[in-house]
């Protein structure tokens, strides 16, 4: 993933907002499908992305257990630094995506749980999955009815009960057994804006003249001589 600095655009959901973003958010792109964690992916036989323009369209065709679109980011970040992460999502019909978190709660390198940010149903509550540890459901904010899970709570209180806790990846998921369509303009996690793209791939040595090495993402080079040797040394 590419950062680089600039202002945020749209926050869509459902209606089309427009929000200012701080003049120092950081942006990032979102390589797909290269930056989506295969071990991870739960995008099934009919749930689907593409990319559109800066966006990641996520439709499913139906309401059955294959209709499911889920994808994640790798990371490596404190849940005390997340901020309250959101999808900037322009919905055009049917059920929404929600926000996960891949979390582990004790620090041992190992996920415990995925916590599920639902903001259209549930606000600022975060549930928790029921596949998650049961160190992790015992500890839970809260464990009544009504929400996702029985086990569930804003993330203040879940950084409140489980202080150590990293998050391993984050993502989307819509479904499954639900039907949806819409763009996914952006997520924001952790104070970055991070936006979806394809990787700029250069097909040969003559590619490398006139700064275009710079365009590459996949490899970067470091300058046009680096570039040169890359091609020379495939061949």
């Amino acid at each position: 993933m590419k950062k680089h600095l600039g202002l945020a655009g749209i926050v869509a959901l459902g209606l089309t907002l427009a929000v200012a973003a701080p003049a120092s958010a950081a942006t990032s792109t979102i390589y797909v499908p290269d930056d989506f964690v295969k071990s991870l992916s739960d995008t099934r036989a009919t749930g689907h992305y593409e990319l559109a323009g800066t966006g990641l369209h996520i439709f499913t065709e139906g309401s059955t257990s294959t209709d499911k679109v889920a994808e994640y980011i790798a990371t490596n970040t404190l849940l005390s630094s997340v901020g309250e992460p959101s999808l900037d999502y322009t919905n055009s019909g049917g059920g929404l995506p929600g926000f996960q978190l891949y979390i582990d709660a004790n620090g041992d390198g190992q996920a415990d749980g995925i916590l599920v940010g639902e903001n259209s149903a549930y606000g600022n509550d975060w549930w928790l999955s029921n596949s998650a540890q049961q160190f992790v459901k015992d500890g839970a904010p809260s464990h009544t009815g009504g929400f996702g899970s029985t086990n569930h709570g804003t993330l203040e209180q879940w950084r409140a009960a489980f202080p150590v806790t990293v998050v391993t990846a984050f993502g989307f998921s819509l479904g499954s057994g639900v039907k949806g369509d819409g763009v996914i303009n952006a997520i924001d996690f952790a104070g970055t804006r991070y936006v979806f793209g394809k990787q700029t791939v250069l097909d040969g040595k003559a590619a490398c003249k006139n700064d275009s090495w710079k365009t590459s993402t996949k490899p970067v080079f470091t300058n046009q001589g680096d570039c040169v040797s890359y091609f020379t040394t495939r061949k």
